[in-house]
């Protein structure tokens, strides 16, 4: 739920507005001059239309690789990807979202591509969560949990309960539906606050553009007060598929 709630209508590494990518690399420089900060690469190649592969590097070394497609509305539809868990060597998890109206179903896969389980999400009429069920394989309810808005005092009940009904957790939460401050010439957001943040605190993103009207580049700012601190930089080298 809270993950649902969170999210942040910025501009995806590998959507472009303009013409067609033949292979995007984004560097993102997190935390940048600060004492916990590090560097991710990720390796976008488009062999099919609606099929992208990736690679992402973590200071250089490989962490993962994705192959995913996507709908007419850029929509992630069906995801693989093997990751490197330090215990356990290389991973594999799959997975494929169904959009419908006011639903989405996310289904987590075997690597046989049977179900293993699902989140089934719904959907307010300003598009945020009020639902999230988990299903077993056999459509069965296996967990539950529900927000309640109340959008005039920026506020939302959350609670969580189990499979019998029995509530785990029921907490009144902070919530800002008009969390969206500025955007700019392009489209893109530039300047909001966090959604689940009580505080003032600002975020604001300063793009640079190519000639064809895709970014590449984005700064991330965190505003709070006369404090200002660069939270990431990214970076992204397009290479343009010749049509």
């Amino acid at each position: 739920m809270q993950t649902e709630i969170r999210r942040i209508d910025l501009p995806k590494d590998f959507i472009l507005k303009n013409e067609i990518a033949k292979e995007i690399i984004v560097t993102k420089k997190i935390n940048p001059g600060q004492d916990f900060s590090y560097v991710e690469k990720t390796i976008y190649t488009f062999p099919k239309q609606s099929l992208i592969r990736t690679k992402r590097y973590k200071n250089s070394k490989l962490e993962s690789t994705k192959e995913f497609s996507i709908d007419s509305l850029n929509r992630v539809i069906k995801n693989i990807v093997r990751f490197k868990h330090k215990a356990l060597g290389w991973q594999t998890s799959k997975y494929e979202t169904i959009y419908r109206t006011k639903t989405k179903d996310l289904k987590m896969l075997n690597l046989d591509d049977s179900v293993n389980y699902i989140m089934r999400v719904v959907f307010d009429e300003n598009d945020n969560p009020i639902e999230i069920k988990t299903l077993n394989s056999n459509d069965e309810l296996i967990g539950l949990s529900t927000a309640v808005y109340d959008y005039d005092n920026n506020s939302f009940i959350y609670t969580v309960f189990k499979k019998d009904g029995t509530i785990v957790l029921n907490k009144n939460e902070y919530f800002k539906k008009d969390y969206e401050i500025q955007r700019n010439e392009f489209g893109d957001l530039q300047e909001f606050y966090w959604p689940t943040s009580s505080s003032n605190i600002k975020y604001i993103i300063e793009y640079k553009y190519d000639d064809k009207g895709n970014w590449t580049k984005m700064k991330k700012l965190q505003i709070d007060g006369k404090k200002k601190k660069t939270t990431e930089i990214i970076s992204r080298k397009i290479k343009y598929a010749k049509i």
